[in-house]
């Protein structure tokens, strides 16, 4: 019995009219056990793309290890997403109406990281079988409020954004790593200040690791050790506060 079906307006051949013709050709015969094992086949594919989401909910600490917040990643086989809240309210000054960047360091592989217990030695940052990228995740400026909030989301296989070339991070083959495993990898939350906003560095301030950056550009200054150490001022940038997300 010949087999069509109409595509767009086309009939079309439907594949067993494409197998190989002749005696000495095989036809493929459709049974029951066939039926019944493809669609096994295509049920185990589904459960496996749609396997319930990791969700991780970790505290945001200040560079010197006080709480300032709290944090969620959520994974999947196909990408993570994640939100920031902490309130960057301090004795050095208000941080009302400071740029803010959200950045979201990558560890694909920590199993080849330096410690046991977490990345972020120096020499993950360099070690091409920890496969290390560090992503832009969202920009904001604070309100009156001092507390920033960020959300985020990230495609499996995606390093747009990548800050790899400022660090002098390894790559794969001249491109960023990106997110290649987004329910192993250890993933790190860093926020960085940016001073007070200016309308003329936006949108690049917020979007930027160097945007609005004078003193010590494109870097600034390093981490503080302790809150007498923040960077407050204009053209003064900073990662301040910082989370853990662990596999």
């Amino acid at each position: 019995m010949k087999m069509t079906k109409r595509l767009g307006g086309t009939r079309t051949l439907a594949f067993l009219e494409l197998l190989p013709r002749g005696k000495n050709s095989m036809r493929m015969k459709i049974t029951p056990a066939i039926v019944c094992l493809m669609i096994l086949m295509v049920s185990i594919a589904t459960v496996v793309n749609a396997a319930p989401a990791d969700v991780d909910e970790n505290d945001v600490y200040w560079w010197w290890g006080d709480p300032a917040g709290s944090s969620k990643i959520v994974r999947t086989n196909k990408g993570i997403s994640g939100n920031l809240e902490a309130s960057l309210s301090n004795s050095v000054g208000s941080a009302e109406g400071l740029a803010v960047t959200l950045w979201i360091i990558i560890f694909n592989n920590p199993g080849e990281c330096a410690t046991p217990y977490a990345c972020g030695d120096d020499a993950d940052f360099g070690n091409p079988d920890v496969m290390p990228d560090a992503l832009y995740g969202a920009g904001n400026i604070v309100d009156s409020s001092e507390v920033v909030s960020f959300g985020f989301h990230r495609k499996g296989g995606d390093n747009s954004g990548s800050i790899a070339d400022l660090f002098g991070m390894p790559t794969d083959d001249g491109e960023p790593f990106g997110l290649r495993n987004p329910r192993g990898a250890e993933i790190h939350y860093v926020v960085r200040l940016h001073g007070p906003m200016i309308p003329m560095e936006m949108p690049g301030q917020i979007k930027t690791y160097g945007g609005g950056c004078v003193d010590n550009a494109p870097y600034g200054y390093g981490p503080p050790a302790n809150e007498g150490q923040l960077y407050l001022g204009w053209g003064q940038c900073q990662d301040v506060q910082f989370a853990i997300n662990q596999p």
